[in-house]
């Protein structure tokens, strides 16, 4: 009986934290993100070498409230290569040609609350 009392109110906690400060739990690539009124970013450094490099990134999920905008710029720079927003449910895969460099990709929520599945990688046309 007092382990189930200890859950609930470990439970109770979460959800009030998550209510007032929001919540994000995954680790993209590898698992999920579950969102929970999140505002907060997320940068990541990729490398694009070769002959007509090109940053790819994969978006999908489910945003019940909230927005996530993703933004490719090359490091250093502010001014993004690439923006786009989403809302809703989404699935879609970004192909954006870059030069030989090192690139930011960003991952921006907003008030998120969902579930989204983010990857991200430098790959090469050399044929």
């Amino acid at each position: 009986m007092r382990a189930l009392l200890v859950l609930v109110l470990v439970g109770l906690g979460v959800y009030l934290y998550a209510e007032r400060f929001g919540l994000a739990v995954g680790y993209a690539p590898f698992t999920p993100v579950f969102l929970w009124n999140y505002t907060g970013e997320a940068a990541n450094q990729v490398r694009a070498t070769g002959l007509r490099p090109f940053i790819k990134v994969k978006v999908s999920g489910e945003l019940r409230q909230g927005s996530l905008e993703v933004e490719i710029r090359r490091s250093g720079e502010k001014a993004p290569a690439l923006r786009k927003r989403y809302q809703g449910r989404f699935s879609e895969e970004l192909r954006h040609p870059v030069d030989a460099n090192l690139y930011d990709v960003v991952f921006r929520y907003k008030g998120a609350r969902g579930q989204v599945w983010l990857d991200w990688v430098a790959a090469r046309n050399e044929f």
